[in-house]
């Protein structure tokens, strides 16, 4: 392919990028690359300072993309922005990679400034009756915490107001494409995709919201259950997953290590439960399961095994989530929403 200005370097199959910012945006130009470099089976490495972050969209495109996140250290060595796990070279984010796995570098620091996040990744379809309403989910999950999206677009820097009419006209305009856009607040970051499934508008959100320290706000956990109600009296939820995690306040993307996140609870709406393997014991041990309504207004009924979706919530974090997931017909699931029930969260970097 014609050289791209933003190349910096080629290294065997390696497409290296380098920047000395601060903060590394997803702009426009370097949006292209990506996307050219993926359509060329390049895999593109962002190789940066130990000391530079990068943004919510930025982090999601390198995922959706296949593309690297190389940090430089003071000696010269190398290691994953993302996972801290050290790389003897830039070819070593093509055969390992994009993210390395393994122990940590020692070079890889601990964050010594974090606060309590909550990330959300739904997979929601559309009402084929009802007008496209894009957007209404992450305001209704916003409100739990008492913030909103102030700004949105496609690439940074995030500049037009946030307005869920221009959002969704914009995801109109792109399909039967996949559409992407990506929106900020205070305390809040999301990415949001939508495409045609079977001629449904299939959304899927990808939503961070700083929430207060745990035990501080004993009420979160219900406004949350019946933001989801909310959201179903609108749209059908599909699939979700909530996780606990810790991040920066900013919302940016530091070469630091967090801890692991930890599953909290997953959101089944009323047509994937029908996939669900509900054979043995059920509901799973150490969960709890509640019920809502779809697109009717009324409460939850807990325990209940059919007539609605469920949130499922976890006493044990990865054991259970896993444990769950074995439930699920995934190829039903992938005819319904044309993806994995955790690509969201994958490119997110959450799973």
């Amino acid at each position: 392919m014609v050289r791209h200005p933003l190349i910096d370097d080629v290294v065997g199959p390696a497409i290296v990028v380098e920047s000395a910012s601060p903060v590394v945006w997803l702009t426009d130009a370097l949006a292209s690359l990506l996307r050219r470099s993926a359509d060329a089976g390049r895999t593109v490495v962002l190789r940066t300072g130990r000391s530079a972050a990068i943004t919510p969209a930025l982090r999601h495109a390198l995922g959706a993309y296949g593309a690297a996140w190389a940090v430089s250290d003071f000696a010269g060595t190398l290691r994953d922005g993302r996972t801290g796990v050290a790389a003897s070279d830039i070819e070593d984010f093509v055969h390992r990679g994009p993210e390395l796995v393994g122990t940590p570098s020692p070079e890889h620091p601990v964050s010594a400034d974090s606060v309590r996040q909550i990330s959300i990744d739904l997979t929601l379809r559309h009402h084929p009756g009802r007008a496209v309403d894009m957007g209404s989910a992450i305001e209704a999950l916003c409100h739990t915490v008492g913030t909103c999206p102030t700004r949105w677009g496609t690439a940074e820097p995030l500049t037009v107001p946030w307005d869920r009419w221009v959002v969704t006209q914009y995801a109109k305009h792109e399909a039967p494409g996949i559409s992407t856009s990506y929106a900020v607040g205070e305390g809040f970051s999301a990415t949001m995709t939508a495409h045609l499934v079977g001629g449904v508008v299939v959304e899927t959100m990808s939503a961070v919201l700083t929430v207060p320290e745990e035990n501080t706000d004993p009420g979160l956990a219900n406004r949350m259950f019946d933001a989801v109600q909310r959201v179903a009296d609108q749209v059908v939820p599909v699939f979700g997953v909530v996780m606990q995690r810790r991040g920066d306040a900013d919302h940016l993307v530091r070469a630091v290590s967090h801890g692991e996140p930890s599953p909290l609870a997953v959101v089944v709406g009323p047509e994937a439960a029908g996939f669900l393997d509900r054979d043995g014991v059920w509901p799973p041990p150490r969960t709890t399961t509640a019920t809502f309504a779809a697109g009717t207004g009324s409460s939850g009924r807990p325990d209940a095994d059919t007539d609605g979706g469920m949130i499922v919530r976890f006493e044990d974090g990865w054991e259970a989530l896993e444990s769950f997931l074995d439930r699920i017909d995934e190829d039903r699931f992938l005819q319904l929403v044309g993806g994995a029930p955790l690509d969201p969260a994958h490119d997110e970097g959450t799973l």
